[in-house]
């Protein structure tokens, strides 16, 4: 069955968060899964690196670009190291809280799913009050995705995804951006076979202030990327 889970933190100028959240995944509950962590750093220059740098656990992986590409190709990178059974995508703003990562693996035991969601709106756990545009943007999103795909998510556009590595190495993602989650979705919505889950997770969400990298006009390219991906294999 399952008995390693990589988890991929993609990085970029996240020295104010990055250690919490290694510590926090380092913790985290997994049952009986065997972790792996790897981190992928985009050529962070606000001190991230030396922070990274000081990680001493056998279980940490860290990577580091000599040019920042794109969250996209960050993640691709990370990817390529990945050697568990089950590979679940962790920002390093901790955003997203690693507690949920037993609510989040469940569905692969018990229901023998492909890739499972961390849906931010279905408010069955915590979760920080979000700016009405964010949240109207997100609806939208979700609801296009649905249409095009005939689908029943509620929250496409989150950050916590964990897919079984066969189902995630054999996508041939080609984005580099922020475009990567769209294609990520549409990719396996085509395909009848992948089974897909959504579970409620906790989320703290930061401000722009904060560091928050993800733009109001990032909405537009997801949109377009996701009608892209519906249509082209």
């Amino acid at each position: 069955m399952y008995k390693k889970l990589s988890v991929l933190i993609p990085v970029y100028n996240e020295k104010n968060t990055i250690k919490s959240c290694v510590e926090a995944v380092l913790k985290a509950d997994i049952g009986t899964l065997e972790l792996e962590v790897i981190i992928s750093d985009n050529n962070s220059f606000d001190g991230t690196k030396e922070i990274l740098s000081k990680i001493s656990d056998p279980r940490v992986k860290i990577l580091y670009r000599e040019k920042n590409n794109g969250k996209g190709a960050n993640i691709k990178n990370a990817l390529k190291e990945a050697k568990g059974d089950l590979i679940l995508f962790q920002d390093g703003d901790l955003e997203y809280s690693p507690t949920d990562y037993l609510c989040l693996i469940e569905p692969f035991f018990k229901y023998n799913a492909d890739v499972v969601y961390g849906s931010r709106l279905t408010r069955a756990k915590a979760t920080s009050i979000v700016g009405f545009p964010n949240y109207i943007g997100n609806i939208l999103f979700t609801l296009l995705a649905n249409i095009l795909f005939n689908k029943i998510f509620t929250d496409i556009a989150t950050g916590y995804k964990i897919f079984k590595k066969d189902i995630i190495k054999n996508l041939e993602i080609t984005s580099d951006g922020f475009e990567i989650e769209p294609e990520i979705t549409a990719k396996i919505s085509k395909n009848k076979d992948i089974k897909i889950f959504e579970v409620p997770i906790t989320i703290n969400s930061r401000s722009y202030d904060e560091g928050k990298k993800v733009k109001w006009w990032h909405f537009f390219t997801y949109l377009y990327h996701l009608i892209k991906w519906r249509f082209v294999n």
